[in-house]
């Protein structure tokens, strides 16, 4: 009798250490987001730390160091194997496959092989997949204009394609890095209604990270990348006699760039993936404020790619990285290239180059929680979705009913 007693309370005191960690664990399944090689589960007061490996086969197709090293160290975090591919076709070719049956049985093959099928940088050389049958989940992953090098007697029908492809295929995710490329898109005709933003992790490629810089300059840098570098700002530094260090075009990388007291830089692009790197590596960056940009970029010799938007209301705050809201006290501005000098005078860049590290720190969060939710991991809960287009075009290539 004693027996059956002791069994019987046992198997009460197991019960009851079970139901206490379904509760347990229950209530720590509140939040989940990525961090490193970890899913953390969180509470507001408690966190657990649990090891987890994602069984995912990615092939990453790409023509872009600077895309590879991050997309590279992505997946390093969430424990993803990649597969690279660089197209070998020229940019504005057609795959070689495309002759024989429009790349139809290269694209079952490749599908077959991957769960998911990443393109960055040249986005029609996506085109194959968005077009044929694919088994894996495409993510356009775009980076540059989605509609460069496609052309002119190949792009009504590459919009129409693609406008249909984003709205219908279920399969297929749209990440842009910057906010400009879904509106640029909207302009060209193709709206895409759901999308993630999700910007560089700032990983410089492995080629310039091979060394190390352990001196430091007083000077600011200057990289003779565009004309406007070479025929204004350093001849007026020079003019303002303010000590400056004239680097090549292929100056090395962020490490260089973080010996110096500042970079100065004259936006040629509303976003380059070296703004990232440079915060990652701690490199202080003066840009001419939105006031003095707007000057600037009235000159017919300065040159910017997307001038349309200093025509359209908030188009530089809201699509040109220099000036969004996201990187707000990350920059020293200037209004006038007269009060350049007073402003490196007066300007803490230790403190600015600490900054920008704790911010890059901080959105590398943010950035894999969003790339966990691209590739299904976790729930997609941050996914962008706009019922109207962004723009006032109202003539798309593809209408859905």
């Amino acid at each position: 009798m004693q027996v059956k007693t002791d069994i019987k309370y046992k198997f009460i005191i197991l019960i009851s250490i079970l139901l206490f960690f379904y509760i347990t664990l229950f209530n720590y399944s509140n939040f989940i987001e990525i961090h490193g090689n970890n899913v953390i589960s969180t509470t507001s007061e408690n966190t657990i730390i649990r090891k987890s490996e994602f069984n995912r086969s990615i092939l990453y197709v790409s023509r872009h160091d600077g895309t590879v090293s991050n997309f590279v160290n992505i997946a390093q975090r969430l424990s993803f194997n990649v597969t690279l591919m660089r197209p070998p076709y020229g940019f504005e070719k057609r795959p070689y496959c495309f002759e024989k049956d429009k790349c139809q049985s290269f694209v079952e093959l490749i599908c077959s092989q991957y769960d998911y099928i990443v393109i960055s940088d040249i986005i029609p050389d996506s085109y194959i997949y968005f077009t044929n049958p694919c088994s894996a989940k495409v993510v356009l992953e775009i980076t540059n204009r989605f509609d460069i090098f496609v052309k002119e007697e190949n792009k009504v029908d590459y919009y129409e394609k693609l406008g249909k492809a984003v709205v219908e295929n279920k399969d297929l995710t749209v990440v842009e890095n910057n906010p400009y490329e879904v509106f640029h898109a909207c302009i060209k005709g193709v709206f895409i209604p759901n999308y993630y933003l999700i910007r560089p992790l700032g990983f410089a490629p492995p080629e310039v990270m091979g060394k190390t810089y352990d001196e430091t300059h007083e000077e600011i840098a200057v990289i003779e990348h565009t004309e406007q570098d070479k025929k204004l700002a350093i001849p007026k530094l020079k003019e303002l006699n303010i000590s400056l260090a004239q680097l090549p075009h292929r100056y090395g990388g962020p490490l260089v760039l973080a010996t110096y007291k500042a970079v100065l830089m004259l936006p040629y692009q509303v976003s380059i993936m070296k703004m990232m790197e440079n915060f990652r590596y701690g490199v202080a960056m003066i840009v001419p404020s939105e006031k003095l940009f707007r000057e600037l970029i009235k000159e017919g010799s300065y040159y910017f790619a997307e001038k349309h938007l200093q025509d359209i209301p908030d188009g530089l705050t809201n699509y040109v990285e220099w000036y969004n809201k996201e990187f707000e006290g990350l920059f020293v501005y200037f209004d006038s290239w007269e009060e350049l000098p007073e402003i490196i005078k007066n300007t803490d860049f230790d403190a600015l180059k600490l900054k920008v590290k704790q911010y890059i720190d901080q959105y590398q969060k943010k950035a894999l929680n969003l790339w966990a939710q691209v590739l299904d991991v976790i729930p997609r809960k941050n996914m962008i979705k706009n019922k109207d287009p962004l723009c006032d075009n109202k003539d798309f290539y593809y209408k859905s009913n």
